[in-house]
């Protein structure tokens, strides 16, 4: 059910972010892309999968998923789907609806490596070097970018130098990027999201980020995942399809007009119709379309608010609102005891293949980083 959807969904967001990289910058602008990421959202890499690794978020509801947002540039979640259900699972003989999926990802990361270094322009420097970074001292950031390399090492028969490095270890020169050991870097996995890289300045006021993303555009380095799944990673896609849904465009056919009836909750760039009405006439949620970790979300009632984020670090981007669903709910233990929590399901996409599935749990109705991993053994889901 949840592959299903999953499958689906991906076949019609990529195909819409495609025609974003290719539209005018207004459009793009429009649904909150900063404008100084036009040119490395633009950038094209034709046999690197749009997502190596990318997380959907789903609603269970009575109808089946509906979907919340797609965690396509930097998803995490993955140690726990990839590896430590399996291990649940084998700890009390159930079976695993995730076997296999660790070798699908695998593929996956081998296939999007073999892709960005056939598109970086080449060089005569002695050999090909690929390095996954993430900062250092953010446990979990660190341990599935680590995840993701001793995934790739324990595979052996690798063509090309690879390593593990902190984000401090990189330099961003003007013919390259570089480890702080002078070794030119080639592809680059990354879980760092765009949004915070078009930031980065030197110590000296550069904007490293920036000349970052310039390098991508010339093809002297590669990035997974690329630059369309900063565009998928919008919210505002999932706007701009329903409302494409709603004027019934050709972009899709009479079935995939019926998937998105079927997966996706109304979500619209604005809370008002035409006539200045309220588009919502019961609960509904405000998120921006970039935000991270349950900052700036606001879930509201009419004019009143039901549940707030605790941070706000993402209120000035732009927003989109989302008809509210209701969370199933079921009560674990915890180190607290017994604890009531609502549930939110996720299954993820590797190469454009759907794959690993498991369950996150939180006792707030805006799930940060603090939820919890529930194990999953039904193949049901």
């Amino acid at each position: 059910m949840l592959r299903t959807a999953s499958a689906r969904l991906y076949t019609l967001m990529t195909r819409l972010a495609r025609l974003f990289q290719q539209a005018d910058n207004q459009p793009l602008i429009e649904m909150g892309i900063p404008p100084s990421t036009i040119p490395y959202v633009r950038t094209v890499m034709p046999e690197m999968p749009d997502v190596m690794c990318g997380r959907f978020e789903f609603v269970m509801s009575a109808d089946g998923p509906k979907l919340l947002e797609f965690n396509a540039e930097t998803p995490t979640f993955v140690v726990e789907l990839f590896h430590m259900n399996g291990q649940v699972c084998t700890d009390f003989g159930l079976p695993d609806p995730n076997l296999h999926c660790q070798q699908q990802l695998l593929q996956s990361i081998r296939a999007a490596i073999d892709a960005g270094l056939a598109w970086v322009e080449p060089y005569t420097d002695g050999g090909r070097s690929v390095v996954f970074s993430a900062y250092a001292h953010r446990k979990e950031e660190r341990t599935t970018t680590e995840f993701y390399h001793n995934l790739l090492l324990s595979s052996g028969d690798i063509a090309y130098r690879t390593s593990f490095r902190g984000l401090n270890e990189l330099r961003v020169k003007r013919n390259g990027l570089f480890t702080t050991d002078g070794e030119r870097v080639d592809v680059l996995y990354k879980l760092y999201p765009t949004e915070h890289l078009m930031l980065d300045e030197d110590v000296d006021g550069t904007p490293v980020g920036l000349a970052l993303m310039e390098l991508v555009r010339q093809r002297r380095l590669a990035v997974i995942n690329p630059p369309i799944s900063f565009v998928l990673q919008n919210k505002a896609l999932v706007a701009i399809l329903w409302a494409l849904h709603l004027a019934q465009s050709e972009l899709f056919t009479t079935e995939e007009h019926d998937w998105i009836e079927q997966y996706i909750l109304p979500t619209y760039l604005s809370p008002l119709d035409a006539q200045g009405q309220s588009i919502f006439t019961g609960q509904y949620v405000v998120k921006p379309v970039y935000g991270r970790e349950g900052s700036s979300i606001t879930i509201l009632d009419h004019q009143e608010v039901i549940e707030h984020s605790q941070w706000n670090f993402y209120d000035k981007q732009v927003k989109v609102y989302q008809q509210y669903a209701g969370l199933p709910t079921t009560t674990i233990q915890t180190e607290k005891g017994a604890t009531p929590v609502n549930l939110v399901h996720n299954c993820f996409v590797v190469g454009g293949t759907p794959s690993a599935i498991g369950v996150r749990a939180c006792q707030k109705l805006i799930f940060d980083d603090n939820s919890y991993f529930l194990p999953v053994c039904s193949p049901a889901l």
